[in-house]
């Protein structure tokens, strides 16, 4: 197949046949790792265009951010799908010539015995590649999602970069995280990248009480990596003369949230006069679809219950 390329190298250069060969061999691979380049250079060009397109958008508002997130998932996948078919025609176009032909490779194929153990050898890669390509049609994740990967280990993190091969993650400190897709057994994904938490205190004393959560508030972090919304009152109910819950609220980033389930509240804990708590704080995970997906299967159960008889209910 490669003949009259090698015949031009060797007729023009010094170089014998052996060698023209392995030059051509090696060009190859050469011509597959260029292809890999510029398809990563395409590949992050296109994303630099997206993101500037949508620089000015309210993606919350507009509901687009699903959108980009899976073309930014989908341009990764056909950057490494480029890739990988180019240093697979490589390595097939140089077997074929170092055995004397496409037609040559084909017979030997059936019984070389090297070949079994290659494919042996590429039954991992084969895995992970049905494991990608199973997980980027059901839409597991994609880019930019904020996850939590099980594998051997939980892995948690923002999706950097997903292949057919392999998932790219940032972990909140900075790691690097790279997972092979067939190791991957689950997978966690917060919706909105955060996590909100639901705070109770019960306190004796209504004003003393929300001056309290208020200043404790004040002196809280702040940042894409602590507190993305510091805790604000939501509800304040009076059950007494010396009885008042307060419903707090606040979202932190996912790995952080002992922010507001320990430090803050040890804090009202420690600034609180003597007295002032009578229970609390409880902090817990709040999620809107969460709450209506659980409302309307506790609502079938109660309906179910009401038309059971009386005797059935009592057994």
């Amino acid at each position: 197949m490669l003949d009259p390329l090698i015949n031009l190298l060797t007729s023009n250069t010094p170089l014998p046949s052996v060698w023209g060969r392995v030059v051509v061999v090696v060009g190859l691979f050469a011509m597959a790792l260029v292809v890999s380049r510029v398809s990563a250079f395409v590949a992050r060009q296109v994303l630099v265009w997206h993101d500037r397109r949508h620089s000015q958008s309210d993606l919350e508002a507009t509901g687009k951010i699903a959108d980009i997130k899976r073309q930014e998932t989908l341009v990764s996948v056909i950057r490494t799908g480029i890739a990988y078919a180019a240093f697979a025609a490589a390595i097939v176009l140089s077997v074929a010539q170092l055995t004397g032909g496409v037609d040559k490779l084909t017979a030997l194929a059936g019984a070389s015995f090297a070949l079994i153990v290659a494919g042996f050898a590429a039954q991992r890669l084969l895995i992970d590649i049905l494991a990608g390509f199973t997980m980027f049609v059901e839409r597991w994740y994609s880019v930019g999602d904020t996850v939590v990967l099980i594998a051997a280990v939980e892995l948690q993190g923002v999706v950097e970069d997903v292949s057919i091969r392999r998932t790219k993650l940032r972990s909140l400190n900075g790691e690097v995280i790279q997972v092979h897709n067939g190791q991957i057994t689950a997978a966690r994904v917060l919706p909105r990248g955060v996590k909100e938490l639901a705070i109770e205190i019960f306190v004796s004393k209504r004003e003393t009480g929300e001056r309290l959560v208020a200043d404790v508030a004040r002196i809280l972090p702040e940042g894409p990596t602590t507190f993305l919304k510091r805790p604000t009152v939501t509800h304040v109910d009076e059950l007494s003369p010396v009885l008042t819950r307060i419903r707090m609220h606040t979202t932190v980033t996912p790995g952080r949230e002992w922010l507001a389930e320990s430090f803050f509240t040890d804090l009202l804990k420690q600034k609180a006069p003597d007295g002032l708590i009578v229970h609390g704080p409880v902090a817990m995970a709040v999620d809107e679809r969460a709450t209506r997906s659980f409302a309307r299967a506790s609502a079938a159960t109660r309906r179910s219950f009401d038309r059971a008889p009386a005797g059935a209910r009592a057994s």
